[in-house]
């Protein structure tokens, strides 16, 4: 019994013509995945080619953008990039006038061999020398504290010597801080904080706002705002007070002068503190 199997021309053009419609949408779907595949941010640190990605670098480099920056919640760059660069730290606060300018340092190498590019542009330094003694002295290097995480586009980190490309002050690394350039629209935010009955009161506040001037033009501007008061979360003075919370005299051990004598009761809230205390350690 012979069996003949006829297909129509129809029939035959639905079927390619799914078939190239499955593999359109499969090719579709891989230029996607590798569109948004890692390491392919188009990358301006660390080499001197352009169109180089992330991934094609010879050096390490990592990419922050605005979106992840965002997620942190810190209103500061010096705390945004420590929880997500790894090899970077900064100063929590500094010593004397060093605490005017924080530090901040890339491999546990000196601060200043971390080299700060604002848009690829070397930023300048500061003038307040860290005297102090500690991992950061001898630090007079950019103050990162100084720029809002909202201004910024995207942050370019080299986690490895450069010094062949941009000298000697780039022996840990590089920061090329890429600033926003939106052409239209803005953002914000506000954050308040203080710890509970002991200081440490803090406001932040950040603005950004893009607008178009004329045909071609546009201005971008971000305000920031941020305030910190002190944090007391000690007692008393234990070189001016003894156990019971009374004030030295010139002939106790240990012992304060006359001239202390009579500044310490003037402070603002001293009696009030060392009556708080001898009454404690009397009870």
């Amino acid at each position: 019994m012979k069996t003949v199997t006829s297909i129509s021309r129809g029939a035959l053009a639905v079927a390619l013509a799914s078939l190239s419609t499955v593999a359109a949408h499969a090719q579709a779907v891989e230029v996607a995945a590798q569109a948004s595949a890692p390491g392919d941010d188009i990358i301006v640190t660390g080499t001197r080619a352009t169109g180089i990605t992330a991934a094609e670098s010879a050096a390490p480099i990592k990419v922050l953008d605005a979106d992840l920056m965002s997620h942190v919640g810190q209103p500061n760059l010096n705390q945004v990039l420590t929880q997500l660069v790894p090899s970077f730290t900064a100063q929590a606060f500094g010593g004397d006038t060093a605490n005017l300018t924080l530090s901040a340092r890339l491999r546990g190498l000196s601060p200043n061999h971390a080299l700060v590019l604002i848009n690829g542009k070397r930023r300048h330094g500061t003038s307040n020398l860290a005297v102090l003694g500690g991992p950061y002295q001898g630090a007079a290097t950019a103050d990162l504290d100084l720029i809002s995480p909202s201004s910024i586009k995207r942050i370019e980190v080299l986690e490895d010597g450069a010094a062949a490309q941009y000298g000697s002050d780039a022996i840990a690394g590089v920061i090329n801080i890429i600033l926003k350039d939106d052409k239209e629209g803005g953002d914000g935010y506000i954050t308040a904080g203080e710890n509970y009955d002991t200081g440490g009161r803090t406001y932040a506040g950040t603005l950004h706002l893009a607008t178009r001037l004329g045909d071609a033009g546009f201005i971008n501007v971000t305000g920031f705002y941020r305030y910190h008061d002190f944090t007391q979360v000690g007692g008393l003075d234990r070189r001016v007070t003894d156990i019971n919370g009374n004030l030295l005299t010139s002939t106790s051990s240990p012992s304060i002068t006359a001239v202390q004598q009579s500044l310490y009761p003037g402070m603002a809230g001293f009696l009030t503190s060392t009556r708080s205390a001898a009454m404690r350690s009397r009870g």
